[in-house]
């Protein structure tokens, strides 16, 4: 999948001595002028140009992302296929060859981040934003199994010819009929099962976060008798639509009814947060977590959608905190002042397996910061 692929890629980046530059944009082509996004990305370049940590570079790093801009620049004007995608992440460092681009059919908040490694701020918010889910479209005869990834749906499952109309039994009236609308049931019965076990194998190997399921609200009733219990608990909304209705039509209603299901499943993640904090398996505030995160504790980190924080970090070691120190106490090293922690935080939590997940409801209680743990605390 996209999300494990890119992922492991841009945060087990070889980092060197030379910045990355990364580039989130929208193409928006204002009163039908294909120039209009280019000049507004020559103005953030031009202001990138006048920082003061990009006049303290060297001239061979000042080369190297000056190089990255012209790389950028040309992608969003010649190369990228407006066509298909209305944006794109472009990860670059000219020094080493390395350039990474992800195109998108959603819009992004414009960015361009120049850092010792990859910005993935945005990104993970991106993809818990658009949190993988499947939708499961059903009758007593087919099924379609889609999955929604970054705002678009990949069709993973399709059949059509499990019609339990073409059951045929030979005679006619009394028994005979009975026997064929046995089977027509059986028939009926054994789709449905086939079905779910389908839905039980993709939620395993794709992990889905919830399931919508669309179709005749009688049929979605039957089949969910044989969904099996771990799958029917990740059933988060149910769409009544004609199952061969244009799939246009399906999303429209599936993208509705998932603003539904994403309130349910933050507040599941929430409640999960709550029960594992009697019990001494959770913590609250950015204080709290640093240390967790340092010592490899977090399992689950639950992340307020804007929040932001100033710290240090250091750039040989996964060392970070919000004093502002002049040494890492790790190995003496200099500590460099980030205006965003919480990107530092990201690429550590990563590379540790943890589940990162941006809430969109308030989360003061929470001190804008909450992590569910591996371990419990000892009082």
């Amino acid at each position: 999948m996209i999300k494990n692929e890119v992922v492991k890629e841009l945060v087990h980046f070889s980092q060197n001595d030379y910045p990355v530059t990364s580039a989130y944009f929208t193409v928006d082509f204002k009163n039908g002028n294909h120039k209009t996004h280019i000049v507004e990305l020559k103005k953030m370049i031009r202001y990138k140009k006048n920082t003061t940590y990009f006049n303290h570079l060297t001239e061979s790093e000042k080369k190297s992302i000056l190089d990255d801009f012209e790389k950028i620049i040309t992608w969003f004007d010649l190369e990228l296929d407006s066509s298909k995608y209305i944006s794109s992440i472009c990860f670059s460092q000219s020094r080493t060859g390395f350039w990474k681009v992800i195109n998108l059919k959603n819009p992004l908040e414009n960015e361009l981040v120049i850092q010792p490694k990859p910005y993935i701020y945005q990104l993970s918010k991106l993809f818990s934003d658009y949190s993988r889910y499947a939708v499961l479209l059903i009758d007593k005869s087919k099924a379609r199994i889609f999955e929604q990834s970054l705002g678009d749906f990949k069709e993973l499952y399709s059949v059509s010819d499990n019609a339990p109309e073409s059951v045929k039994v030979g005679g006619f009236r009394g028994r005979q009929e009975r026997k064929v609308e046995r089977n027509i049931h059986q028939g009926v019965v054994q789709h449905y099962k086939e079905v779910s076990q389908k839905m039980f194998d993709l939620n395993k190997s794709h992990g889905f976060n919830w399931i919508v399921l669309g179709g005749h609200r009688e049929s979605i009733g039957d089949f969910r008798k044989y969904l099996h219990d771990y799958v029917g608990t990740k059933v988060t909304a149910v769409v009544d639509i004609e199952p061969h209705a244009p799939l246009n039509d399906v999303f429209e209603k599936v993208h509705k009814a998932s603003k539904d299901a994403r309130l349910k499943f933050e507040e599941k993640l929430l409640e999960d947060f709550s029960n594992r904090k009697e019990t001494n398996r959770a913590v609250v505030g950015i204080e709290a977590i640093l240390p967790k995160l340092r010592e490899n504790w977090i399992d689950t980190l639950l992340i307020y959608e804007s929040y932001q924080r100033k710290g240090v970090f250091c750039r040989h070691c996964p060392y970070m905190d919000l004093s502002p120190q002049v040494e890492c106490p790790e190995h003496g090293g200099p500590l460099e002042r980030t205006q965003n922690i919480i990107e530092h935080m990201l690429h550590n939590a990563l590379l540790q397996g943890v589940d990162i997940q941006f809430i969109r409801q308030p989360m003061e209680k929470y001190g804008h910061l909450a992590a569910t743990l591996r371990y419990p605390i000892q009082r």
